[in-house]
């Protein structure tokens, strides 16, 4: 009986050695940009997100939305080129992007023409989160904003071949927050 006890001690050792390992050579490397769009449609909803890492990896989602659920999601993952992870660099580092504050305000219930974007930017151990309802709240920013979107959209625009990883959580919309479209 002992030594059943022994064994099984063993492999129950065994497995959280193996599974302790496994998660420190998964843990994903850090994240340097989230980007998200939402563009409302009458019928449907697109959302694009993507999510650029330190190690110039990017992971990409588009997904259509139909009554605030998917009916669609693709999944996209690659490297960025030398030159694109250079114009992103370039972009985000620039002075008058770094020194961008938004201030965060309260979302109203209703929003009209309503197309929000939300960016995350690592910097030194925190985030420099910019978020915009609509076009109205982006226009005083869009000097420094919009060589960032242009960049993205280029990104976007390339034929990427599709992933099978699951959706990623940062991509999440939130759903505890109702804004009204009107």
């Amino acid at each position: 009986m002992t030594s059943t006890v022994r064994f099984l001690a063993f492999l129950l050792g065994l497995g959280l050695a193996t599974t302790a390992a496994s998660g420190q050579a998964s843990n994903p490397p850090a994240l340097r940009l989230l980007l998200s769009e939402v563009q409302p449609g009458s019928l449907s909803t697109e959302q694009y997100c993507t999510l650029v890492f330190v190690d110039r990896h990017f992971h990409m989602e588009k997904a259509t939305l139909q009554h605030g659920r998917d009916s669609d999601r693709k999944v996209y993952q690659g490297e960025l080129s030398e030159a694109d992870w250079n114009a992103l660099g370039g972009i985000l580092d620039s002075k008058e992007f770094r020194e961008l504050k938004v201030p965060q305000n309260v979302s109203p219930l209703v929003v009209q023409d309503s197309h929000p974007y939300n960016i995350s930017v690592a910097r030194d151990g925190d985030f420099q989160n910019l978020e915009f309802l609509n076009g109205k709240s982006l226009k005083p920013y869009e000097p420094q904003i919009k060589p960032l979107l242009q960049w993205w959209k280029s990104l976007r625009g390339r034929r990427l071949p599709e992933s099978h990883t699951p959706a990623d959580p940062r991509c999440a919309l939130d759903n505890a927050h109702a804004v009204f479209s009107q």
